[in-house]
């Protein structure tokens, strides 16, 4: 399996920034903080013990944060059923997940582990909203991203702010080639057609949002056949003008909020959050699904917003025929 060294990393990046790699690493100290805390809340009394407790109950939950939820991995099932009639009805079973940001962050889950889990899940696509990296060095691709060949279905994929340097390193050329030498098709303000159950499902992937690069006048004639937009920021449905509509937009970046507390994530991320943190959102534009990703970026801690892969059943149906 591959796994991540200092020689993978560009670490001399300065916009890292100090406090994410300083809170990655120090935070192995709460382990033996932990212990010994405990052995103060259980062995003495009185205000020493108060006080451990007091230390104790918040060291445990950034404990949870950091070593616990970033290394969960959920499965969830959706049924979505496209407004649009089309020549035919059908329903395929997609596979979404995003963010999973590979690179500084040990903790991030292997992108091996999430091959391993799409590929019991008999879907007939997966899907893959964009931030690959984080920090990552190009040469490292290869193996980091190995597993993506060993999918059984085919697989599809945008690319996100961080690939295209925003912030970092733009490894956006590079990663598209080694995703390509993998089986992966990278849509750049493209679309393609793949044939599921004996019916064409268009796909059409736009590039991130903060590039200011969209071409979303790719959006502006639809057919008879279901059009599925793949882009990484969910907040380009805002974007789009009126005869670029979609019937379901497929977007990552919001982590789910990462650290989700009741409150104060919203305060602090409104914008996400007039939109949606994650799962279906209706919108003037048309319904938008945000997957909550499986990796992290900023902070190494996941709260109350555990990774996952979503599993899209999308369905449609025949237009009647009329008279």
């Amino acid at each position: 399996m591959f796994a991540i060294s200092d020689d993978n990393l560009m670490t001399g990046d300065a916009s890292i920034g100090f406090l994410p790699l300083a809170i990655y690493w120090t935070s192995y100290l709460y382990v033996p903080a932990a212990f010994a805390l405990g052995w103060l809340t259980l062995k003495r009394r009185g205000a020493v013990r108060a006080g451990a407790a007091l230390i104790l109950a918040p060291l445990t939950v950034l404990a949870y944060a950091r070593f616990v939820e970033p290394r969960m991995l959920l499965t969830r099932e959706h049924d979505i059923a496209l407004s649009r009639c089309m020549a035919e009805t059908g329903a395929a079973r997609i596979a979404v997940f995003s963010d999973p940001h590979i690179g500084i962050f040990g903790n991030a889950i292997p992108v091996a582990r999430i091959a391993r889990r799409v590929n019991v899940l008999d879907a007939d696509l997966l899907l893959i909203a964009g931030d690959f990296t984080n920090w990552l060095a190009p040469e490292a691709f290869g193996g980091a991203f190995a597993a993506l060949g060993a999918i059984k279905v085919p697989v599809i994929a945008v690319l996100g702010n961080h690939d295209v340097g925003l912030p970092g390193p733009d490894v956006g050329a590079p990663l598209s080639e080694a995703l390509g030498r993998l089986g992966v098709a990278v849509l750049d303000n493209a679309v393609t057609v793949i044939d599921i159950g004996g019916q064409p499902v268009e796909i059409a992937g736009l590039s991130d949002l903060w590039a200011e690069k969209q071409n979303r006048s790719l959006l502006e004639m639809r057919g008879n056949r279901p059009r599925l937009v793949l882009t990484h920021n969910p907040a380009t449905i805002r974007k789009l003008l009126p005869r670029q509509s979609v019937d379901l937009m497929i977007a990552g970046h919001t982590h789910g909020g990462q650290i989700r507390l009741p409150v104060v994530t919203c305060a602090m991320l409104p914008s996400m959050c007039r939109l949606t943190l994650g799962g279906l959102k209706e919108t003037e534009r048309g319904p938008v699904f945000v997957t909550t990703g499986t990796g992290m970026s900023g902070l190494p801690m996941r709260f109350n917003a555990t990774p996952r892969i979503d599993v899209l059943t999308v369905s449609w149906k025949a237009c009647e025929a009329s008279g």
